[in-house]
């Protein structure tokens, strides 16, 4: 993404504007948008040993902000607190290498704490150490030879964190690398061999049972009826769609993403517009995330 022909006069990526002003958070827009925390001038620090192998550090960016106050407590006092939220020991990160116009991804788990971090922060201005354990025994022979892996514009490195616990996703990580792509449940997303705009999204498979409906009266305005949604059906898709638009409390945006939910069987609905399905048992169900709203939502489905 950073090639250009000789001659050719481009606007710059957000991606590109966010790596020259030293890191930070990088957003996209769309439909299928992605957010995370970006770290430049990655180089190589202390490695050291533990029980479960080597364990890197790596010399980090400060992205523009609190983290990089002249007053060393004041960027300690952010590491601690405020920035604890970002690097967080046990998060899933990559470093991600650039050379030559090609790059190669390690991934890695954070082992370094908020206070390893808030302690880094009081000799550098502008710099902070974390410690990872790689997955990959290459990024360990290169920290030993401890090469530079940030020169110029050309050659360098960035650390890429999204905020995903290792812990959470290393079960979905082991069955991935012992078992055959095709037996995966939802193998044909998962593992589709092509874009995913080209993969038909089939129907989820309780809504074959005979005469199956869903029926989402429960978010309807007083006085207006929500007929009941047939997945089979692609009129009563368009009249349900047009209805829950124009005569429930969801916004035209959530209704949509409703009904694309409900016909699908691979999708995601989180937030409110779960409450607002829940109906009447939704003053029992509002919780943080990770509290057993998507678990009831099933229950939900199941009485319907």
């Amino acid at each position: 993404m950073w090639s250009q022909s000789y001659g050719e006069k481009r606007d710059k990526t957000e991606l590109e504007k966010l790596l020259a002003k030293g890191g930070g958070l990088y957003k996209s827009s769309g439909k299928n948008s992605v957010i995370f925390n970006i770290y430049t001038d990655v180089q190589y620090a202390q490695l050291s040993t533990r029980s479960q192998g080597f364990m890197i550090g790596l010399t980090v960016r400060c992205p523009p902000g609190s983290g990089r106050d002249p007053e060393p407590k004041k960027r300690v006092d952010y590491w601690k607190h405020a920035g604890s939220k970002k690097l967080t020991s046990g998060s899933l990160v990559a470093l991600v290498l650039v050379s030559g116009g090609s790059s190669k991804a390690y991934l890695a788990n954070l082992t370094s704490s908020a206070d390893d971090i808030a302690e880094s922060s009081k000799h550098s201005e502008d710099y902070i150490q974390v410690k990872a354990t790689f997955f990959d025994p290459e990024v360990e022979i290169e920290a030993l030879r401890k090469e530079k892996i940030t020169i110029d514009m050309n050659t360098f490195a960035i650390l890429i964190d999204n905020g995903v616990m290792f812990e959470s996703v290393r079960p979905f990580l082991k069955t991935l690398s012992t078992i055959d792509s095709t037996s995966v449940p939802f193998s044909r997303y998962i593992c589709a061999q092509v874009p995913l705009d080209y993969v038909e999204i089939h129907p989820p498979k309780y809504v074959t049972a005979p005469g199956f409906r869903f029926e989402l009266q429960s978010v309807a305005k007083p006085g207006h009826v929500i007929d009941p949604l047939d997945v089979h059906d692609p009129t009563s898709i368009a009249r349900v769609r047009d209805q829950l638009q124009q005569f429930s409390v969801l916004d035209p945006s959530q209704a949509d993403s409703v009904v694309d939910s409900l016909t699908r069987e691979v999708s995601l609905i989180q937030g409110w517009v779960l409450l607002q399905l829940l109906g009447d048992f939704a003053d029992d169900f509002i919780r943080p995330p990770g509290t057993g709203k998507v678990r009831f939502l099933m229950c939900f489905v199941d009485m319907h």
